[in-house]
């Protein structure tokens, strides 16, 4: 039986990493749409004769809003994804796939859900400008 993958968070420039004891239960696609342009025009092999031509390139991509979200269930928990959330460099993450992505942390947003014997019972909504896949 193979081990869980469990998120993993990285600052791009000091190399300090988390990995989330809870990995989210829900998330949106990270994907970047593709950007194609296309252009026309003609080309001339030889006076008087031209053959028209279509031409397609790639755009670079813009930059994606991507949310992920779960559960919270300790304290740390919820310290370590508030201190993530306020990062304002950049972050890769690396999700339960083994895709990687760099981003920038938008917002964290936790949600209280009341519970008598579970103080830290939480869901939480975290939201990352994905300006590129990595792997």
């Amino acid at each position: 039986m193979s081990a869980i993958a469990r998120w993993v968070l990285e600052d791009v420039n000091s190399g300090e990493t988390w990995t989330m004891p809870i990995n989210p239960d829900r998330a949106s696609s990270p994907l970047q749409d593709r950007s194609i342009a296309t252009a026309y025009g003609v080309k001339t092999s030889r006076p008087g004769e031209g053959i028209d031509r279509v031409r397609s390139f790639m755009t670079p991509s813009d930059a994606k809003e991507w949310t992920w979200g779960g559960v919270i269930r300790t304290k740390d928990h919820y310290d370590q994804l508030a201190y993530w959330g306020r990062k304002e460099r950049k972050v890769r993450v690396s999700d339960h796939l083994g895709r990687t992505f760099e981003a920038l942390m938008q917002s964290f947003a936790p949600d209280d859900l009341k519970s008598a014997t579970t103080p830290w019972r939480l869901r939480y909504e975290m939201t990352a400008l994905v300006l590129r896949r990595i792997t």
